[in-house]
């Protein structure tokens, strides 16, 4: 999900698209620094207009960037990976995903799926800037010339800067900086070289880290050559990198060893369930009361696991009059089920287990196991990382 102070903007594939409040900031000095842009290139231009044009380029431009996001978020979802949200903020965008990696196939593809949009997007604006005018007129509109006597369309301008923008955004993160998607697509192959994720990730983040070193250390030239603005910048960007590439690290290191942890470590072996032929009356009296429980699985015949049935719809039935309905005609078996290697983090992350309290462990072979109580997944955490508790 997007943070609490991200404001909703909309879905797109289900995903929920939000900004933080920084973006706003970042829009703003976008628009202010496009509009004197295009006032020099566009000389016949209003104000008006060219600060209409710098509010448009700047909108698209964010727009590419959910693009990107999007690319990261799809690529994960083949592997199962669920987006929680994607948010914009004053450095660009996230896709926040509901766990890291389990392979280094995952990670290449993920890590590559945001830069290939961008890139995609680069030769785009390239076919159109083409199209509408000739290779030294896109030039001018990317550099904006000082000479008074080249002019280019505003519809160029806009495509012109774009395309600059976007080549330079991926570019910028096919850098092999841990956590920018370079570094992760380099820990993705250190990760396949060496066999270990937490190493590869290690090495990964000291690249990061020493890639922010030399962004720190331009923005300090920046500044003594007196441009504030992109020093500042460049400074803020080295000191997001440096953090961010600490904390993947540190995130990668815990997920490594709650991954250690499974299903069947922690599941109730003798969880309580009912047969198929019982009615609603026996499930009431003999499980779903004496266990306080707000579910039972269901089991049929042959031992298999079938679904659940929800003491809810039991006692509705009962309200109604009819004890003797089965069980077997209440039974929801589209409610998610663990696999026995579901890992601690996994478990975490699932919504079904919050909302339902536990989910049963079933098999391949429909066998169920045992059951996953929300509690016994807190405790295995506190466990796992002492304190983790308190702070969950």
């Amino acid at each position: 999900m997007t943070t609490p102070r991200t404001v909703p903007l909309a879905t797109l594939f289900g995903i929920r698209i939000g900004v933080n409040p920084s973006w706003f900031f970042a829009l703003l000095l976008m628009i202010v620094l496009l509009g004197g842009r295009f006032d020099v290139i566009l000389p016949d231009a209003s104000p008006t207009v060219a600060y209409a044009l710098a509010v448009a380029a700047a909108l698209i431009f964010f727009v590419s960037l959910v693009a990107h996001e999007l690319g990261h978020a799809l690529a994960a979802r083949r592997f199962g990976i669920e987006t929680q949200g994607i948010e914009l903020w004053l450095l660009g965008g996230v896709a926040r995903l509901s766990r890291d990696s389990r392979s280094p196939k995952e990670e290449f593809v993920v890590a590559g799926a945001g830069p290939l949009v961008t890139l995609v997007l680069f030769f785009v604006g390239l076919g159109a800037g083409l199209l509408m005018g000739s290779f030294d007129e896109l030039t001018d509109a990317v550099w904006v010339p000082s000479s008074a006597d080249v002019e280019v369309s505003a519809g160029l301008a806009v495509v012109g800067w774009l395309t600059f923008v976007n080549g330079a955004l991926f570019v910028f993160n096919i850098i092999p900086a841990f956590p920018l998607d370079g570094g992760r697509l380099a820990r993705a192959v250190a990760w396949k070289i060496t066999g270990n994720r937490q190493k590869a990730t290690v090495a990964a983040g000291m690249l990061g880290r020493g890639f922010a070193i030399l962004l720190g250390a331009f923005g300090v030239y920046e500044l003594m050559q007196g441009d504030s603005i992109g020093g500042i910048w460049y400074l803020i960007l080295a000191w997001f990198i440096a953090g961010a590439a600490k904390a993947a690290v540190l995130t990668s290191a815990i997920s490594e060893q709650l991954h250690e942890v499974t299903a069947t470590d922690i599941m109730d072996t003798q969880p309580p369930w009912l047969p198929q032929s019982a009615t609603v009356l026996d499930a009431e009296h003999e499980t779903l009361r004496p266990f306080d429980a707000p579910w039972a699985a269901v089991l049929d015949d042959d031992g298999y696991y079938r679904g659940i049935v929800q003491a809810d719809r039991v006692r509705s039935e009962l309200d109604a009059g009819r004890p003797g309905v089965l069980v077997a005609e209440l039974v929801e078996s589209e409610v998610p089920r663990i696999p026995p290697d579901a890992a601690l983090d996994d478990l975490l992350q699932s919504e079904a287990l919050r909302r339902l309290g536990a989910l049963p462990v079933v098999d391949e072979q429909r066998v169920m196991l045992g059951l996953v109580t929300s509690k016994g997944v807190r405790d295995a955490l506190a466990e796992a990382l002492p304190g983790a508790e308190a702070r969950a």
